[in-house]
């Protein structure tokens, strides 16, 4: 489970010490760059092959008995260039031990490192017959965040491969157990609710999940370091697949519906990171987990619900069923401590609409806080843009038969009344941000295959990191 994901890493392939036997990468932009580091020879071949050194173009030179001499990296930028290019192109070298040498002040080592940790994955799980690829190892010398892009890339790995399963294999009984897996391997307190006790307890998530035969629950994992100061809370929307329930989506809306617990992949992709990287602080991670399903069970437009925080909740839409979910989650978070209170969903279209598969909207109650994590996004790849809870929009959350409805029917400004929905059950918390993810990447690119992706978590890492661990 877990460890099938951080098998696939090789933590070996990047080495900040200097190894003994390396093929040097030199990284120009033109002849005049290059002459004097090769022999004559080597320069002779690179001009009658009239190399462009075009960014993250590359010639392989060899030597005199026909093995690699050096390679030949171009960086010259004629147009617009991929995100992780330089780093995915490093990835398709032949296995042996390469030094970056001269890697341009101007260009961005990390997104380098991460790109080429990124470049190796691939969900091959029911490929009958899959080869693993023989890697190329990087050597960096005294480059000193290595650790930090590793741990980022377990995350991305966890949390694609999670997104990627098919839902007739994760389903909530599955789920379960990898979560308890992976509170094992991290060491966590793990609390399971379900049965009698969900429907008691946390009303919605029951209601939600009733129909399927794969049973609704709720996962709560607890890590604490002693005489931490910091309290972070995390939940995450895991609707395993969501047909849309009564109100039935189409063919094309439901055949990626699978991702609809990338929210749940999500806060265990950044758990993993912030564990890993042994901050002082006590986390808590909330998982509702649910199938989304048709039934004779089905919860039914029109219906209302009576959510744990004792607000009634009129059903306009069952398509609108993760803010229900997060709702109880939220009202349980509430009843202890948190400095810091964020959801992950897959929660809206209309953020897709808003923002396209690239950027994740996010909203914040702290308006300090919402520019470093938009700055944190920026600085690591991640990009990230804040919406506003615009107050003005909750009369369209309002409800002629009791507290709210769940789904406004006007059909604008989807993604703020979702988020102003979940902002209700959160006591007005001073430190509340939810980020509305896509969680799939819909066209493979550098660094980036078609599938699962993870979005917000190495932006909402960082943040936390600079503001609290700095």
């Amino acid at each position: 489970m877990i460890q099938k994901s951080l098998k696939r890493i090789n933590s070996k392939i990047i080495s900040n010490k200097t190894l003994k036997k390396t093929i040097t990468i030199h990284f120009c932009s033109k002849f005049s760059e290059i002459e004097e580091k090769l022999t004559t020879a080597n320069y002779s071949f690179l001009k009658q092959l009239n190399f462009d050194f075009n960014y993250g173009n590359y010639v392989i030179l060899p030597d005199i008995n026909g093995k690699i001499s050096s390679v030949i990296f171009g960086m010259k930028k004629t147009r617009k260039v991929s995100k992780f290019l330089i780093g995915s192109q490093l990835s398709k070298l032949p296995k042996n031990n390469y030094l970056i040498k001269n890697y341009p002040k101007n260009e961005n080592t990390f997104e380098l490192i991460l790109g080429f940790y990124l470049s190796f994955y691939s969900f091959k799980e029911y490929h009958k017959r899959s080869k693993s690829l023989k890697k190329p190892t990087l050597n960096l010398p005294n480059y000193k965040k290595k650790n930090k892009i590793l741990y980022f890339a377990e995350s991305e790995y966890v949390v694609r491969d999670l997104i990627n399963l098919p839902a007739n294999i994760l389903n909530p009984n599955y789920f379960e157990e990898y979560v308890k897996k992976f509170s094992n391997f991290h060491n966590t307190k793990l609390k399971i609710v379900c049965g009698k006790s969900l429907k008691k307890d946390f009303p919605l998530i029951h209601e939600v999940g009733k129909a399927s035969s794969n049973k609704p629950r709720l996962f709560e994992l607890t890590y604490k370091r002693s005489n931490s100061s910091l309290n972070l809370t995390l939940i995450g929307k895991g609707v395993c697949f969501d047909t849309g329930g009564l109100n039935l989506k189409s063919g094309f809306g439901m055949i990626n519906m699978k991702k609809d617990m990338s929210g749940a992949a999500s806060v265990l992709g950044l758990a993993h990171y912030l564990i890993r990287l042994n901050l002082n602080l006590n986390l808590r991670i909330l998982i509702p987990c649910v199938e989304n399903s048709l039934s004779e069970k089905s919860f039914r437009p029109g219906d209302i619900l009576i959510s744990r925080s004792s607000k009634g909740i009129e059903i306009k839409n069952t398509d609108a069923e993760g803010r229900l979910i997060l709702a109880d989650a939220l009202t349980y978070s509430t009843e202890k401590k948190s400095d810091i209170l964020v959801t992950f969903a897959s929660l809206t279209g209309a953020a897709r609409v808003a923002m396209g598969p690239d950027i994740t909207p996010f909203f914040s109650t702290c308006d300090d806080f919402a520019d470093l994590l938009k700055k944190s996004g920026d600085k690591v790849f991640d990009p990230v843009w804040r919406l506003p809870f615009y107050k003005d929009y909750n009369k369209e959350l309002s409800s002629e038969f009791t507290d709210l409805n769940n789904a406004p029917l006007s059909g604008m400004a989807g993604a703020i009344t979702a988020a102003l929905f979940l902002k209700k059950f959160t006591k007005s918390h001073n430190m509340f941000l939810h980020f509305d993810i896509f969680g799939w990447n819909t066209k493979s690119k550098p660094g980036k295959t078609y599938g699962g992706l993870m979005q917000g978590v190495r932006s909402l890492g960082t943040a936390i990191e600079e503001k609290f661990f700095n």
